[in-house]
């Protein structure tokens, strides 16, 4: 009988340990082929703005790995003249995500933005990925920047226009070639989230 039983408990560990590995090997196939068949999602239609951005987003762009973006205008109004707008999501294993928009406002609109701006409580962000300033072009009006999960910040020519940018990811670097979907002039001189740039890996010799 005691045989019997020792039988019945081994067979039962086996099977739990077999059925362990099917769940694991389940869950990182399912990992794979998500990495292999996703991709690069591009939005340029304004009128969609809030499915992408702020707190009332599609489900998949609300939580933007905790990254404040408030930055960014809470909405698009019919007054706002709008000149550029890109949205990038990307989620081969971890989402991505790379915005941009530009908008002319008129005097009265501007100097209210700009004060906005001004009131947030921006944080420092030179040298993370190799961040050195901006192009000589333009002024940072507000940054909110992590050193491992990128940027959100606003840049302003000085005059009327107004350019507001998110670069957001994590394990220090980007799966998307950013720079195909951004003008150059818009991310930070010196910016460099490739895989295996050297600031990633520094942090990771420094863990």
């Amino acid at each position: 009988m005691k045989k019997n039983t020792k039988i019945i408990i081994i067979v039962i560990i086996a099977a739990v340990a077999v059925s362990n590995v099917a769940l694991f090997l389940g869950a990182f196939g399912l990992l794979i082929w998500s990495s292999m068949t996703a991709e690069i999602e591009v939005y340029e239609d304004a009128s969609d703005y809030n499915r992408y951005m702020g707190e009332n987003a599609d489900e998949e762009y609300q939580n933007k790995w905790g990254m404040d973006e408030s930055i960014f205008p809470q909405a698009l109004t019919e007054d706002m003249n709008v000149l550029e707008y890109k949205m990038v999501y990307y989620n081969p294993w971890d989402a991505q995500y790379l915005s941009y928009l530009t908008v002319e406002y008129d005097e009265a609109d501007y100097e209210q933005e700009m004060l906005r701006l001004s009131e947030y409580e921006s944080t420092e962000y030179e040298g993370y990925y190799g961040a050195t300033g901006f192009d000589a072009n333009y002024e940072l009006a507000a940054m909110n920047a992590d050193s491992y999960q990128g940027f959100v910040y606003a840049l302003t020519d000085g005059e009327d226009t107004i350019t507001y940018v998110e670069i957001i990811f994590c394990n220090y670097f980007m799966d998307i070639a950013y720079e195909e979907y951004i003008p150059n002039e818009y991310l930070p001189i010196g910016f460099d989230a490739t895989n295996g740039n050297p600031y990633g890996e520094r942090i990771r010799e420094e863990q």
